[in-house]
């Protein structure tokens, strides 16, 4: 059996299709102007690199030497649901490595807008619902998502 199907670090740096769901609902959404959750063919989708990305482990090294560093005021502040959020959106931007049916405005998002797009909503600790970096975060954190579909047996 060759075990190089089973590489997920490669598939993670490669990168997939995350479809983004309503916040609130989770219903998947679509580039649709009459109803976003009615399918169109039109995925919404973040393409996000996996957790196990060489370049992903490495970003997060940088962000921890640099938080271990720095003499930070805030510490009372770490636990709440804002700084979590916070801390989130900044782990999570450097794994976007696009967008699919996202549009900002009338022009398609970027790269560069992904701070946007995970600033549109928040954590908020209510089940069954969850913010645009949340979903981000757990997809990006699956490997399954990365290495195609896996039995679960």
């Amino acid at each position: 059996m060759d075990f190089n199907q089973f590489d997920s670090v490669s598939a993670a740096e490669k990168g997939a299709d995350c479809h983004l769901r309503h916040p609130a609902t989770l219903k998947p959404l679509f580039d649709n102007p009459d109803d976003p959750t009615v399918d169109n063919g039109k995925p919404c989708l973040v393409v996000v690199l996996g957790a196990e990305a060489p370049s992903v482990r490495a970003a997060s090294r940088a962000r921890q030497k640099a938080r271990a560093e720095a003499d930070d005021e805030k510490a009372d502040d770490e636990n709440t649901l804002e700084a979590v959020h916070e801390r989130m959106v900044e782990a999570m931007v450097p794994r976007v490595l696009g967008f699919k049916n996202v549009r900002k405005g009338k022009a398609p998002a970027t790269k560069a807008d992904a701070a946007w797009l995970f600033s549109l909503n928040r954590m908020n600790a209510q089940e069954g619902e969850m913010s645009f970096a949340e979903q981000v975060a757990a997809f990006s954190a699956k490997r399954g998502n990365y290495l195609g579909n896996v039995s679960a047996d």
